[in-house]
């Protein structure tokens, strides 16, 4: 099954909800993110990607060795999936990934060209067709469940048409309002009050009428100091200085910097003047600077631009992560290599680190410290996290924050564990570190680590791995597959407590050789919320119907769904277990040679040595 965009008005009139269980639709609620003071600046990610619709648009993942993903989203607000298509629909394994990390995520309605303004002139034609084709986009919007629009209309409008064209765009962003709480419609800087194309470059008398009308402004990329000032002006006088997202070319088409990694000449420009960015075609680092170094390159980008993007932090429970970010060299499940060779679904991509190694930029050594991501050898998933450093003789730890966090925890039991495994020539402790602040203010540290050690400062306090956790963890440290250590702890909370932040510490009084550790999962779970499902996680009414494009749909129904990351889904009918592929929902499509001889497995969000339970 795949996820395709609208490309003619036709298709729009016609289209209409899917009466079964559809795949292409997001199975994430968005994440509820802390809300940042008023007059911080936001951060809009603009994909385009090779015109899109590339391996991402199959709902059940790709075979794809190489393929481009998109992890940061701590430093971003809101995500835009752009084509050159009509009406581009973000594909699910997107609106699931964004919405797990509390990002929203827009689609694109687009006329350009000649073909365009054909399209354009059908849609704002009269009061009735505007109206309809916004009713379909509400429509579409809600069924996929993403979160609104970007309207880029790049052809001339003609001049008696131009009003028409402002209500459709106040009538989608009214209407959407009150389908869908939060959500937005954002206008581009393009067709101006006359009907004419020309981009401004600012916002101004010209185009504010279509600000007026919507949510915010995404601005052309060949701004200068003097337009960001106009523009500055002209939104605060409407009280709407963080609606204006000053556009980022990162091709460098006519961009301050010229794009690629002196993106952040420009967006410290931006910055300069407080307002908002919108950053478009990050895609450049794995179309230009190479497929194989993607993941390093990434990585460079982001930390070039980490000190103007405020981040957002984790703030509720429960947190369970493999840290796998939706791709692989090979596929595993607690350890156990289950799948070898490359896949990709994001869908399946798991919380990521909030934080990153710009943290150790203040460090002088020879061997910088570093978290890494590892897909030679995953725990869950994917990939799973590489810790390394050369550490100090002299017994100080050294720290890797992965969160910031801003929790408030529930009174009552705690239970947390991580897993771990050391290389043979490791020999270097390691342990969890959860920074609290307390009611009265305070800050104190809780070290959870396998022994207790000799001293203690007066903030500190040290938990060691905890027997009878509960019913389902009858020991403390628990022994995986392929030399993975899963270490449990339960902790008793009192009210008024904030998680301010999760760190991995690494700490070693023998040893000036290099350190390296993998963490392999890492969950936070309130005790009240587990539920045992050793007994009650079967799959059942599993129905297989014939489908005339997609061979073989197979249904089912789990008694505890909503505890269900995903879906592991198998064929048998060799001697051995062949994994065919993972779904989000209890709905999978294949081939009808499978008929009758596939096996449901769920993957829950939450896994205690190797029994699986839920919050």
């Amino acid at each position: 099954m795949e996820c395709l965009p609208i490309k003619t008005c036709e298709e729009l009139d016609a289209w209409c909800p899917d009466d079964q269980l559809d795949g292409r639709v997001c199975s994430v609620p968005i994440v509820k993110r802390k809300e940042k003071p008023k007059g911080t600046p936001k951060t809009l990610l603009c994909h385009d990607m090779c015109g899109g619709y590339l391996t991402d648009k199959f709902v059940q993942g790709a075979d794809d060795p190489s393929p481009y993903r998109f992890f940061h989203w701590q430093n971003i607000d809101s995500f835009i999936y752009f084509s050159h298509y009509f009406v581009t629909i973000p594909p699910v394994s997107w609106i699931n990934a964004a919405h797990k990390h509390g990002v929203k995520v827009f689609g694109t309605f687009i006329t350009e060209w000649d073909d365009g303004k054909v399209r354009c002139h059908k849609v704002i034609e009269t009061e009735e067709s505007f109206k309809r084709a916004a009713n379909k986009l509400v429509e579409i919007t809600k069924y996929y469940q993403f979160d609104g629009w970007l309207i880029n209309i790049e052809n001339v409008v003609e001049k008696d048409k131009v009003e028409n064209l402002c209500q459709f765009v106040g009538y989608l962003t009214s209407q959407l309002h009150q389908a869908i709480p939060g959500s937005e419609v954002i206008w581009y800087d393009s067709v101006l009050n006359t009907g004419e194309l020309k981009w401004q470059n600012e916002l101004n008398s010209k185009n504010c009428m279509f600000f007026d009308a919507c949510d915010g402004i995404f601005l052309n990329y060949n701004w200068k100091d003097e337009t960001l000032h106009n523009s500055l002006k002209l939104a605060r006088e409407k009280g709407r200085d963080m609606d204006v997202y000053v556009g980022i070319d990162v091709f460098g088409r006519g961009c301050l910097g010229g794009g690629g990694f002196n993106t952040v000449e420009a967006l410290s420009a931006i910055r300069r003047f407080n307002m908002s960015a919108a950053i478009f075609a990050q895609g450049w680092v794995w179309e230009t600077q190479g497929k194989d170094k993607f993941h390093e390159n990434e990585n460079r980008f982001w930390s070039l631009l980490d000190c103007l993007l405020p981040s957002h932090e984790i703030t509720s429970l429960p947190l369970s992560t493999s840290f796998c970010q939706g791709f692989g060299k090979k596929y595993s499940l607690r350890g156990e290599v289950i799948s070898e060779g490359p896949w990709y679904n994001l869908s399946l991509q798991d919380t990521q680190p909030t934080c990153t190694n710009s943290q150790f930029l203040r460090h002088q050594m020879q061997f910088q410290p570093h978290i890494d991501l590892c897909t030679d050898d995953p725990f869950m998933g994917g990939a799973c996290l590489e810790l390394g450093a050369r550490l100090s003789i002299d017994g100080q730890p050294l720290l890797f924050r992965l969160f910031d966090t801003d929790i408030r925890l529930p009174e009552g039991d705690l239970i947390v564990s991580f897993t771990c495994k050391m290389s043979e020539t490791t020999t270097c402790d390691v342990f969890l570190q959860l920074e609290v602040k307390e009611s009265s203010g305070s800050n104190a540290v809780w070290i959870l680590r396998e022994e207790k050690i000799t001293h203690t400062p007066q903030n500190m306090t040290v938990f060691t791995p905890t027997g009878e956790v509960s019913k389902e963890i009858p020991s403390a440290t628990v022994a995986a597959t392929n030399g993975w250590v899963t270490r449990y702890f339960k902790i008793k909370t009192k009210a008024g407590l904030v998680l301010k932040s999760i760190s991995f510490g690494l700490q070693s009084s023998s040893s000036l050789d290099r350190q390296t550790v993998k963490i392999g999962h890492l969950q936070i779970i309130p005790k009240r919320d587990l539920q045992s499902l050793a007994t009650n996680n079967s799959i059942e009414q599993v129905k297989f119907e014939d489908c005339k494009m997609e061979g073989c749909r197979v249904t089912w129904h789990c008694p505890l769904e909503s505890a269900v990351s995903y879906y592991n889904v198998y064929s048998t009918a060799e001697e051995n277990k062949t994994l065919l592929g993972q779904c989000k929902i209890s709905c999978f499509y294949t081939d009808a040679k499978h008929k009758g001889n596939l096996s449901i497995e769920p993957v829950f969000y939450s896994v205690i040595q190797g029994k699986t339970v839920c919050a």
